[in-house]
Order: structure tokens, then C-alpha cells, then sequence
């Protein structure tokens, strides 16, 4: 992966987070909600960690997803 996609997969992260919903984020990120479910996907994957818990009720970040905002944020 390239710095560029690094920051891109971060940004969505930090959107996501901040709204706690795929439908939002992709709104505020002019995305499709599938393309933010799958850069997602990769960040997560690239860290071996789950970041968010996705229920029919919403979406909500994981003790690691917690952890990665705080890293990442100022």
C-alpha cells in the first residue's frame, strides 16, 4: 500500500468514527457506503485488529478501535 492509501483508509477511519454511521461518513467522504465498508475492511486487516462492532443498530468503535483513535488523533 502507498502513503496515499495509508491516509485515505485513516481518513475514513476518522469519519467513520466520528459519525458512527457508514451511511454518514460516506456521505461527508463522497463515497459509495460499500467503498467505506471495504476501506475499512483493509485497514482492519492491515492491522490485524477489529476496529468497529457492526450491528442492524449501528456501528460502534472496539476497545482497539478506541485505542486507534486515540493513536492517531490529536
Amino acid at each position: 500500500m502507498t502513503v496515499e492509501t495509508n491516509l485515505n483508509l485513516i481518513r475514513c477511519f476518522e469519519v467513520l468514527a466520528e459519525t458512527l454511521s457508514f451511511s454518514a461518513a460516506s456521505e461527508r467522504l463522497r463515497l459509495a457506503q460499500s467503498n467505506v465498508s471495504r476501506q475499512i475492511k483493509l485497514l482492519e486487516q492491515s492491522l490485524g485488529v477489529r476496529l468497529f462492532h457492526r450491528t442492524r443498530q449501528g456501528v460502534s468503535l472496539t476497545p482497539e478501535g478506541q485505542r486507534f483513535r486515540q493513536e492517531i488523533l490529536p
